[in-house]
């Protein structure tokens, strides 16, 4: 890899990016005023009078951008996995693997364990994390992870499994993101009471319900060229009265609700 090559792109990119964040800044800067004017104690006395309870928030001022590309695998990819069957598509972003000889998930009890199978049959396996599984379709969504932070719903960075009947995978399709670089200037972020008071404020959140899960991840916020680049991104897991559940996701920079993200699959939480 020529490092003085990559550095260099990342710095043209990084400087478009600011360009790009300075716009949205302009554009939110009226909304983000009258949410900071309520106050922390206003909006947990809101919250309270509807019955809408949380747990502990997360404690992270600050965190990158992140920006990075789409991995190309290569025929090599074969040899390290060879336990398996190996078809590359679109040009080499897309693995649809087939295992040779089923590979067991069974856990404890009823449970599903993944880890072995993501460490030994899995290229960077170790670096995806479960979103959703469904185990009427027997099909689990994985997230890969910038860190310990997942990337929420990007189509470039996923992981889907599938197992049979007797609790083993029996094949999946992947695709992974390559060199992931934080920018080198770190944002303050918008607090996890204020981007709770901003689904609040858009009557997003239902009276009598729990916020379950408070949690940072990151999400896609634009495409250069072949880069993309990631936001820090607060994921807010609510649970209803009735005991339905809801997913939200707000931008950790600048507070934006983002527009539903496409589910990929319907089931329970992982």
């Amino acid at each position: 890899m020529d490092w003085s090559k990559t550095k260099t792109i990342f710095i043209i990119v990084f400087a478009v990016l600011n360009v790009f964040l300075y716009s949205l800044y302009v554009n939110r800067f009226t909304e983000l005023q009258r949410l900071e004017v309520l106050g922390e104690t206003k909006i947990e006395d809101r919250l309270k009078n509807d019955g809408i309870t949380y747990q502990k928030l997360p404690e992270i001022a600050n965190a990158s951008y992140v920006s990075g590309e789409g991995r190309i695998f290569g025929p090599e990819l074969q040899k390290d996995l060879n336990d398996q069957e190996i078809r590359l598509l679109e040009d080499g972003s897309v693995v649809e693997a087939e295992l040779k000889k089923p590979v067991s998930i069974k856990g404890e009890g009823d449970s599903l364990d993944f880890s072995e199978f993501l460490g030994k049959h899995v290229k960077g396996g170790t670096s995806y994390t479960l979103w959703k599984s469904n185990e009427k379709k027997r099909e689990a969504v994985f997230f890969q992870q910038i860190g310990p932070y997942p990337i929420y719903f990007n189509a470039n960075s996923t992981l889907v499994v599938n197992w049979n009947e007797d609790l083993e995978v029996t094949d999946y399709v992947q695709k992974m993101m390559d060199e992931l670089v934080p920018s080198n200037e770190e944002k303050d972020l918008f607090p996890p009471i204020q981007a709770i008071n901003a689904l609040y404020s858009k009557g997003m959140l239902k009276t009598d319900s729990e916020i379950t899960k408070v949690e940072m991840g990151y999400s896609p916020l634009v495409m250069l060229t072949q880069t993309q680049v990631f936001a820090p991104t607060w994921h807010i897991h609510v649970k209803l009265n009735d005991g339905a559940t809801e997913d939200y996701f707000v931008n950790a920079v600048d507070g934006k609700i983002l527009d539903k993200l496409p589910e990929q699959i319907s089931g329970e939480d992982g």
